[in-house]
């Protein structure tokens, strides 16, 4: 007979950044496996009822792994993003929802965001091109993405999406003249629109993550058949981060605590980043009461320790009262954009090559990374052999010469994509397939022995070209040889059989990079699925081939290698949102663009409508009074987060003017006008 051992207490941890909050509930993870889970008959499968909640996939990771290590690999736990886990649910639960909701019985696929995107502007289009489902002043990739945002706000806020044109029309702004209990025009098609895409989803069997949400949220949390199951499969429930999760993941984790689960939280008041992409942070702090509180004193040893406190009062009161400048604030200033870019990589440079600082110890930091930022820092600071590791760099399947050019031997190959290829297009392949032919020789071959053709482009011998001989041999063999593979390629197989047997036979004898290679896997994957979409909306293959070329070239797909930790080498390079939600901490940070306006704003970091589908919304209109009210309350927590993850020194590093030549005078002026400038040059 197992023993039973006293129920230990819930506990909320709460703390700044770097205070130890995780540490705290593996320790306490700790106790429940010798308290709890070794005095069990079974102790592995009494483990499988502790629920984990993380914030994100990199984050899953590392917990699991922790808790892993904390129980020697005894008992493995479920960790799991809260998406990942309402996924996985409504998948478990199908024929369920199949049954009460009558959606037809077919296995769910779960769309991609490039597929989400484009089958909704494909369902509307005749709203769109109408203009009936139309905001001003937006366009129409960005107003579908933008709907298809507010159907996950509403899913994680617990609200239905019928719920979402009177949440519109009472909180946003509007010239538009409505009697006060009626709703506008604009926001009934909002909630038109976004049904019918449901219903859509519904009918084919296809998920997205506001699918998702929303029949995990509406349809299965609140069926008994289902609560019976959840209580009997989870007694212990452990959140790390709760200030980053949506509302719908608190409701699960009230029941279960209601439902004599035991419950580890940790809280940071300052972090709370992904408020505005679906966070509720007020909302979760309903369960302190069920909790026993430990409050966790601020990390020693870094400058928000030392000096968060005065700066957030500098900021907020824009600079109203005298400060001394502080010794381990200082400021690069220049006139121009590009000129700040250089002034960074020199004083990098300079501390790296005096033994000041570890590259690994620096951190550059902006509220909004362009391509321009980002590839002018990299490759300064590459010239003076300095590695640079952007955080979740992100790059379109299209920016690969190898993708590239196996979407044109696709159109080579099947047949009615000859719009598709270009004399470009051509040359392009000639040069990375064979590696034998130079861009000179494949520019030629591409002008005198490639016909243009709207159902079968080819190409012609070599010889066709009347100076052939200037080609060499080498260029000639190489090209007749791909020529003729391509000849040879049956049109009965299946293109993502034709891009696996392309791959083995033009890149596997090469050495090619990592990147190159998680590339070249992700269009074999987006392949894969694409195709089975296609089929599943009961397209034909030709329609399926064409879309899938077009959508890979506007660069929608991306890859983004896998790194399970960051190298030791080199200087990070982070967006505000991607850096605080990586948790990292670096002796040195440079805040790029201080002088920017866009540290005050939301940005990339805020949804359209956010606020209105949090918990404690009061049902007010969002004006621009709250919004600079919400941001600033954003920028406190921000730099106090920031600065707790900065060892010794920060620098602010601003330019006069901004890309576009403007006078920039953000909210940070006053911070820079009282750090230690120094001299770059």
């Amino acid at each position: 007979m197992p023993i039973v051992m006293p129920k230990l207490p819930n506990l909320w941890v709460e703390g700044g950044s770097q205070s130890g909050k995780t540490e705290k509930i593996i320790q306490c993870f700790g106790d429940w496996t010798n308290q709890d889970f070794a005095h069990h008959p079974n102790p592995q499968a009494a483990s499988q009822q502790v629920l984990v909640l993380t914030v994100d996939a990199q984050h899953r990771r590392q917990l699991s792994d922790r808790l892993t290590m904390v129980a020697h690999g005894k008992y493995p736990v479920t960790a799991v993003t809260p998406l990942s886990f309402f996924r996985d649910e409504v998948r478990l639960f199908w024929t369920l929802l199949v049954k009460n909701l009558g959606i037809k019985a077919q296995f769910p696929l779960l769309l991609r965001v490039e597929n989400e995107q484009e089958l909704a502007s494909f369902l509307w289009r005749d709203r769109l091109e109408m203009q009936t489902l139309a905001m001003e002043g937006i366009g129409r990739d960005r107003l579908v993405r933008r709907l298809l945002d507010l159907f996950l706000l509403a899913a994680y806020g617990g609200r239905d999406i019928s719920e979402i044109p009177a949440i519109l029309n009472a909180g946003m702004e509007t010239n538009l003249e409505v009697e006060a209990d009626q709703i506008s025009e604009q926001w009934q098609e909002v909630g038109e629109a976004l049904s019918e895409w449901r219903s859509y989803c519904w009918e084919k069997g296809l998920l997205t993550y506001g699918i998702i949400t929303d029949l995990f949220g509406k349809h299965l949390l609140p069926n008994l058949q289902y609560q019976r199951q959840l209580k009997q499969r989870f007694k212990y429930i452990l959140v790390d981060r709760a200030d980053e999760m949506p509302a719908i993941a608190c409701d699960l984790c009230k029941f279960l605590i209601t439902n004599h689960a035991q419950g580890l939280f940790t809280f940071n008041p300052d972090g709370s980043a992904r408020l505005g992409l679906g966070a509720d942070p007020a909302y979760w702090q309903e369960l302190k009461s069920e909790c026993q509180v430990e409050i966790l004193p601020p990390a020693p040893d870094n400058l928000g320790s030392e000096i968060a406190t005065d700066i957030v009062e500098l900021v907020s009161e824009q600079g109203l009262r005298f400060t001394e400048p502080y010794d381990n604030i200082h400021s690069i200033e220049s006139v121009s954009r590009a000129k700040l870019f250089r002034n960074v990589a020199e004083t990098i440079s300079k501390a790296i090559a005096l033994g000041t600082v570890q590259a690994n110890e620096i951190a550059i930091i902006a509220p909004g990374l362009d391509n321009i930022a980002n590839y002018a820092i990299a490759e300064i600071l590459k010239n003076k052999q300095i590695h640079v590791h952007p955080l979740n760099d992100q790059r379109p399947l299209s920016t690969s010469a190898q993708v590239r050019s196996l979407i044109t031997l696709l159109a080579l190959v099947y047949p009615k994509l000859g719009k598709l290829v270009s004399r470009d297009h051509i040359a392009e392949m000639l040069v990375v397939l064979t590696e034998a032919i130079d861009p000179v020789r494949a520019g030629l071959l591409a002008d005198y022995c490639f016909v243009p053709h709207p159902d079968k482009p080819h190409l012609l011998a070599s010889e066709t070209y009347n100076q052939w001989n200037r080609l060499g041999y080498a260029a000639t063999q190489a090209y007749e040889h791909l020529r003729t593979w391509i000849d040879q390629q049956a049109l009965q197989d299946a293109p993502l059989l034709f891009i696996d047997r392309a791959i083995q036979v033009f890149f596997k004898s090469r050495k090619l990079s990592y990147e190159d290679t998680v590339t070249l896997k992700e269009l074999i994957e987006t392949a894969q699925y694409y195709w089975q979409l296609g089929f599943r909306l009961d397209q034909e293959s030709e329609e399926i081939l064409e879309n899938f070329i077009q959508m890979i070239r506007k660069g929608t797909v991306t890859a983004n290698p896998y790194s399970p930790n960051l190298p030791q080498d080199g200087v990070v390079l982070a967006t505000i949102i991607q850096y605080r939600m990586a948790q990292l901490s670096h002796r040195w940070q440079f805040w790029l663009d201080a002088s920017s306006d866009l540290w005050l704003q939301g940005g990339a970091a805020s949804l359209f409508g956010a606020p209105l589908f949090l918990k404690h919304w009061n049902g007010e209109i969002w004006n621009t009074e709250l919004e600079n009210e919400a941001n600033m309350q954003r920028l406190q927590k921000l730099i106090r987060d920031l600065l707790s993850r900065t060892g010794d020194r920060l620098y602010l590093c601003h330019s006069e003017l901004s890309t576009n030549g403007q006078l920039q005078n953000g909210v940070l002026i006053p911070l820079i006008e009282v750090s230690s400038p120094i001299d770059a040059t």
